[in-house]
C-alpha cells in the first residue's frame, strides 16, 4: 500500500447500492434523465479522474450487471448480512474489505464513499475535498449547510429545539453555522479496522453548494431532480455533467 510521503495516494469509488429498499422500491436504479442513479455515481466518479478504481458495493445481480454497463467493477457481492435494512456502513465496509482481502486485490490507500441518492456533484468540490485528506486528518466529509432554527411537533404542537425567547422569528445570522453530511465522505482505507469509527476522530467537513443536499428518497424527489436536470440551467452545469438531460 503506498504511502503519502512522496506520492498522491490511490483512492477508490465505492457506490453502495443495496437493492432492498423498502421505503422506495429499487430506488438506487430510480432513472432521472433516462440514467439510474448508481449509473450517475458511477459517471461522475469516471468523469473526475480521481480514482484508480470505481466499484459498486451490492447485494444484487441485477445491480451488479447495470453498474457493470456503466463501465463500473463488481469483483463481488456483498453478504446477505451485509445488506439488510438494519446493516450499519461499518458492517459494509467490513464485508468489503474481507472481500477485497479474499479476492487478492491491492487494496487502496483511501475510500470515496459516493452514496448514489445524492445526484448532484462537482468535480471540484471533490478534488478539493481528497486534497483535504492528509496524515493528520482521518476523513473528510463533504457538508452543506442546514437550517439551525429547528422545531419539534409532539402531538402537532410546535416545539423549538433552540432558544427562541418567544419570538416569532429569529434571523439564521443569529445563530452559528450547522452543517449535514451523509453527501460524500473520504476516509483512510486503514480506517475500516476501527468498525464503526471508521470516519475516525479527526474529521474535517469540506462545504459544498446546497444543491447537493437533494438526497432521492420518494418518487418525488426523483421528479424535482429530473426538473432540475432538464432546466438546463449554466449554474447546474457543474453539478450534473455526468448526465444526459437530452
Amino acid at each position: 500500500m503506498q504511502t503519502m510521503t512522496d506520492k498522491r495516494p490511490v483512492f477508490w469509488a465505492v457506490v453502495p447500492a443495496r437493492s432492498g429498499s423498502k421505503g422506495l422500491p429499487g430506488k438506487n436504479v430510480i432513472e432521472i434523465c433516462g440514467m439510474p442513479l448508481i449509473g450517475h455515481a458511477i459517471r461522475f466518479a469516471q468523469a473526475s479522474g480521481a480514482f484508480e478504481r470505481v466499484i459498486v458495493s451490492t447485494d444484487s445481480d441485477s445491480y451488479a450487471d447495470t453498474a457493470r454497463g456503466f463501465g463500473a467493477e463488481v469483483p463481488f457481492l456483498r453478504d446477505p448480512a451485509a445488506a439488510q435494512d438494519h446493516s450499519m456502513e461499518e458492517d459494509i465496509l467490513a464485508d468489503f474489505a474481507a472481500k477485497v482481502e479474499a479476492s487478492g486485490l491491492t487494496p487502496p490507500d483511501a475510500l470515496v464513499w459516493l452514496r448514489p441518492t445524492f445526484p448532484f456533484r462537482s468535480i471540484e468540490d471533490l478534488s478539493a475535498a481528497l486534497n483535504r485528506l492528509t496524515p493528520e486528518v482521518d476523513s473528510v466529509r463533504l457538508v452543506t449547510e442546514g437550517e439551525p432554527r429547528l422545531y419539534a411537533m409532539p402531538d402537532g404542537l410546535l416545539t423549538p429545539q433552540f432558544d427562541d425567547g418567544g419570538r416569532s422569528m429569529i434571523r439564521r445570522q443569529e445563530f452559528e453555522p450547522v452543517y449535514r453530511v451523509f453527501h460524500t465522505d473520504i476516509f483512510w482505507y486503514r480506517n475500516i479496522a476501527l468498525g464503526k469509527r471508521f470516519l475516525g476522530e479527526r474529521s474535517v467537513g469540506h462545504k459544498i453548494h446546497k444543491i447537493c443536499s437533494i438526497d432521492i428518497d420518494t418518487s418525488e424527489d426523483a421528479e424535482m431532480a429530473e426538473a432540475l436536470m432538464r432546466a438546463n440551467s449554466p449554474f447546474l452545469k457543474a453539478y450534473t455533467h455526468s448526465m444526459d438531460p437530452a
